[in-house]
């Protein structure tokens, strides 16, 4: 018993070394980032952005690798099952991260128990966008327009189960719109709809619809923001229009697979905030109407927690389930 006490400590005081060692040489070859959306969606351009910060800072190659589908599961569970080594990271939204496991039937992890949080990166107020043939450039009358419009009003979403969905089906439950939910795959595309008017209601990133606000193809009427944005300034936010109840910012995170070891989650945390922090970034960011964030891992797992929660009541409220 003594022997298997004595080989049972070596062989953990051996994989202590080992881990160490792993710790201090990381990274010796490059670092994948998965994005769990396609090319071109507000994850992927801030992931592309901040690689380029982070190839010298931590002296390897990152890699973006775009692996969409199932609302984000399959990218995000492709990290979750990766060795905790520190070279898979996935960047995902807020839905990969509290929101999918009250969602997906058939979901095989919990991303709070799979993942460890290194950073929120970036948060994506989200703005309510009406298309321009919409009657309405205000909240209050928009929602007179679409209550003696039921049935025939659209809203769009980038795909069932993502944030800006649920938020707009919670507007829509609880101010009794009666508007139909149109998914696509991808923001790019709903935008698209939006302006062809095939969907009359779209959120998204400030962003996605900027130029088209200023040709009067689009309105833009409130922004989930606690404050007015600097870009926008003259968009109320959702407190001054009545929608101080509804969550609807749509955070990118970075995440590790569970037991990557810990000097590696505060040395992958310390890349992400100086990349995030390099003036061009902030321009960059602000240019596509996002706000840089830099969480510490403590505090990206604590609003994790408090969100998943909100999120938790908000999917059975709304009834909305997807198998």
């Amino acid at each position: 018993m003594i022997r298997c006490l004595a080989l049972r400590c070596a062989s953990a005081a051996l994989a202590l070394a080992v881990s160490v060692a792993a710790s201090a040489q990381w990274p010796d070859r490059p670092v994948r980032v998965v994005v769990p959306y396609v090319s071109g969606s507000m994850g992927d351009t801030v992931s592309r952005l901040l690689a380029e910060e982070l190839r010298p800072k931590l002296g390897q190659p990152v890699i973006v690798d775009n692996r969409p589908g199932a609302g984000g599961n399959i990218g995000t569970a492709a990290v979750a099952q990766a060795a905790p080594d520190g070279y898979t990271v996935v960047v995902g939204a807020t839905n990969n991260f509290v929101i999918n496991q009250f969602l997906y039937s058939g979901m095989s992890f919990d991303p709070l128990e799979a993942l460890v949080p290194v950073t929120i990166l970036v948060d994506v107020p989200s703005v309510i966008f009406l298309n321009g043939q919409v009657p309405a450039r205000d909240f209050k009358t928009f929602v007179d327009y679409a209550r003696a419009n039921r049935g025939k009003v659209n809203y769009g979403s980038p795909g069932a189960g993502t944030t800006p969905h649920l938020s707009a089906e919670l507007i829509n439950k609880t101010r009794e719109l009666g508007m139909t939910h149109v998914p696509y795959k991808g923001a790019s595309q709903a935008v698209a709809a939006l302006l062809a008017n095939d969907v009359q209601f779209y959120m998204g990133g400030a962003g996605l619809g900027a130029q088209h606000v200023k040709s009067g193809k689009l309105h833009a009427i409130a922004v989930s923001n606690s404050q007015r944005l600097e870009s926008f300034p003259e968009i109320p936010t959702f407190s001054e229009v009545g929608l101080g109840d509804i969550r609807a910012s749509n955070y990118w995170a970075a995440a590790v697979p569970k037991g990557t070891p810990a000097e590696i989650v505060q040395r992958l945390h310390a890349a992400f905030g100086q990349a995030l922090s390099a003036s061009a970034t902030q321009e960059r960011l602000r240019q596509l109407g996002v706000a840089a964030v830099g969480t510490s891992p403590a505090e990206t797992a604590r609003r994790f927690r408090e969100e998943a929660a909100y999120w938790q009541k908000a999917v059975k409220d709304i009834g909305v389930r997807i198998d």
